[in-house]
């Protein structure tokens, strides 16, 4: 299954429409390796194919009627086949699959009548399931009034946050967020500056304060209880094993000693933590985090105003 990454310019649809790519999805995995999108006609009717290239929508309608379709639903499923057949390039379809938003919009081929029944147009470029700065539209990323899309009940829709998605996907982001963001990176620099004011001991604590906020059980007691080792810790959920070697200045070469000590012992992972310096290892066993990782992770936790309190 592609997932795209980049689009040449930003887009400008004059609609935003939702679709479904066939019963279950059971049509995804098609549209997405050969980039089309397909639709079909309900009840495998054929004959509706001729109505919806002449353009006769009542007649399409009251074919909907006479198969017992519900009140209001013939006017619906119309309408779904009148916005994919009538589509000149200028509709953006997006759809869900999995966890990704897919989007995509079709170009000027005619449309073909699919193998298994229903038809199918070609998709501009193929779908994208990133916006055009290359980043994932992913669920956990995108507004609920969209997610929900996932359970409307019949075939295609319109998208009432249009305005929402032509953003998303075009990378803007609204102005409150531009702030946010401005306001949470002057954090993170802070948050660096501030740990460099730390006395080893307080820095030792803020790194047991950040694992155990995060789920982390410390076994050990925060200092040097082996030569190695600076506190043990357990993830209870799991009952994996770690060890966290805290250092404030260090190099590559310091952790490369550090790492030639491991002994076989019940620890799955090693972290190194430092705020001062660079150290990096290929070593798999251990998760090196810097001054930027660490500052994240003090932010995630809640644990600003602690620092902050320590170091005035």
């Amino acid at each position: 299954m592609s997932k795209r990454t980049l689009a040449v310019m930003p887009i400008s649809p004059t609609r935003v429409r939702y679709i479904k790519l066939g019963r279950r999805g059971k049509w995804e995995k098609e549209c997405l390796d050969k980039g089309i999108i397909r639709i079909g006609f309900g009840a495998e009717k054929p004959e509706r194919f001729e109505l919806c290239q002449s353009g006769r929508w009542r007649d399409l309608r009251e074919s909907f009627i006479e198969e017992g379709k519900v009140k209001g639903t013939p006017k619906r499923s119309a309408n779904e086949l009148k916005y994919f057949f009538e589509d000149d390039g200028s509709i953006l379809w997006i759809t869900f699959v999995g966890e990704r938003l897919y989007w995509g919009m079709v170009n000027d081929a005619k449309l073909k009548i699919h193998a298994d029944g229903g038809v199918f147009r070609p998709i501009r470029d193929g779908w994208r399931c990133t916006n055009i700065q290359g980043e994932e539209l992913t669920k956990d990323r995108l507004s609920g009034a969209l997610t929900q899309l996932t359970m409307y009940q019949g075939t295609s829709c319109r998208v009432a946050e249009s305005d929402y998605v032509i953003h998303r996907i075009n990378g803007d982001k609204e102005p409150e967020v531009e702030r946010a963001f401005a306001a949470s990176k002057e954090i993170k620099a802070s948050a660096i500056n501030l740990m460099k004011l730390l006395r080893p001991p307080d820095f030792e604590l803020l790194v047991d304060l950040v694992f155990t906020t995060t789920g982390w059980r410390r076994v050990g007691p925060v200092g040097k209880t082996q030569e190695t080792l600076d506190f043990d810790l357990i993830l209870p959920s799991t009952g994996e094993r770690a060890f966290v070697q805290v250092k404030s200045k260090t190099t590559s070469d310091e952790l490369a000693e550090y790492v030639a000590q491991i002994e076989d012992g019940p620890y799955d992972r090693m972290f190194y933590v430092f705020h001062t310096g660079e150290a990096e290892t290929d070593d798999e066993r251990v998760i090196v985090i810097g001054p930027e990782k660490l500052a994240a992770l003090v932010m995630d936790a809640g644990l600003v105003s602690w620092l902050i309190r320590k170091v005035s």
